[in-house]
């Protein structure tokens, strides 16, 4: 039978108590409840709740407790079950049960010592069963480890599956219309005027943050962020592979632009204390970003600084797709964590206390790197 908290104490001290988590429910717990009934009064199972194990074992039940109770109830040695709403101390005090029934395994390890008092000052006799098996913890590891093996496994192969079946951007898709064109939700553009709203105090930030003596923005289409920089007073330099973008620059920063591939590192004669790469990772595939982001270690003397988009959804380290409906030349999205590991692997270190010092709007998208 069911029974809840407010029920317990008509129980009238008839009972024995067993007690634990039973998750997930095993033989060696069916053997606990049976050497239990075998001592001759009615079975009261006391079931630990759902934070109980999370806060405890460190994990999420695998069954919740309101489906545990129903599988215990069933289980013919047990007379009365319920779930415990606040310890097993608690329940004691209030059952008073004439036994209190533990495996032979807490003899050795010592019962608590308010549960101990309890059972003292309530004339509970402690009775330990000789029926000591595999717990539901070991279980659980073993099931999540198991587990875990083989959806990394899985993972690795759609991994690799998606990154081989990628193909690069056409160069020629980013033409003037798709700058300068309104095609974008909410008539975004690379306008001067449009992308100043847009970036609101990133100029300011970056300069206060990095206090840069040389940036380098890799990717940086027509050029907003480097004339925003430069109206700082920064000394700013860009890549871009598009001569869409280029010619879309401003005069002024137009011959700071060299013409080369965001994925290749090139001798460019100068060097960089920051390398920015923003909103460009998207537009490359798996094997691009790899080498774009080993190229942009080698750019920088000390920072780099990368805001991207991430997998929308994401609950594994290899979870990689696409954003087309946002842009049809957004080819990749991945976890985030996996991004800063191919950086990490670079030998650079991450600095998250800038990167909160840039993400003013919290958007959860910068990542920044400073050499080791």
């Amino acid at each position: 039978m069911i029974i809840t908290a407010d029920k317990l104490a008509s129980l009238d001290a008839s009972v024995a108590m067993v007690d634990g988590c039973f998750d997930p429910l095993h033989a060696g717990h069916l053997r606990y409840f049976e050497a239990a009934a075998a001592c001759g009064l009615a079975v009261l199972c006391n079931i630990q709740n759902d934070d109980y194990i999370r806060n405890t074992k460190n994990r999420p039940p695998l069954l919740p407790a309101e489906q545990r109770i129903r599988l215990i109830d069933a289980l013919a040695p047990i007379a009365y079950a319920c779930i415990c709403e606040g310890t097993t101390a608690d329940m004691l005090a209030v059952v008073k049960p004439l036994q209190y029934l533990k495996g032979s395994d807490w003899q050795s390890r010592g019962l608590p010592v308010r549960e101990v008092d309890i059972c003292r000052e309530n004339n509970i006799e402690i009775v330990y069963l000789d029926t000591v098996a595999e717990s539901s913890t070991d279980l659980a590891t073993r099931y999540g480890d198991a587990l875990g093996r083989a959806r990394c496994a899985r993972d690795a192969d759609v991994f690799e599956t998606y990154v081989h079946r990628q193909k690069p951007v056409e160069k020629s898709m980013y033409d003037k219309a798709y700058f300068c064109g309104e095609w974008r939700d909410g008539g975004e553009n690379y306008t001067i005027e449009k992308r100043r709203q847009i970036e609101g105090r990133n100029p300011i930030n970056i300069k206060e943050v990095f206090d840069p003596e040389r940036v380098l923005d890799v990717g940086c289409g027509p050029g907003a962020l480097l004339t925003f920089l430069h109206e700082l007073d920064v000394d700013v330099y860009g890549i871009d592979n598009s001569p869409a973008a280029i010619a879309a620059a401003p005069e002024h920063v137009r011959d700071r632009i060299f013409k080369r591939d965001a994925t290749d590192f090139h001798n460019l004669g100068k060097s960089f204390d920051l390398v920015i790469c923003r909103e460009v990772l998207e537009h490359l595939t798996a094997f691009e970003i790899r080498r774009a982001v080993n190229a942009l270690a080698q750019y920088t003397s000390r920072f780099i600084y990368v805001t991207t988009r991430y997998h929308p959804r994401s609950v594994s380290l290899l979870d990689i797709t696409d954003d087309f409906q946002t842009d049809p030349t957004h080819v990749t999205v991945m976890n985030k964590d996996f991004l800063r590991i191919l950086f990490v692997l670079e030998g650079l270190r991450s600095r998250p206390d800038l990167e909160a010092r840039l993400d003013w709007k919290r958007a959860g998208r910068v990542l920044v790197f400073e050499k080791a």
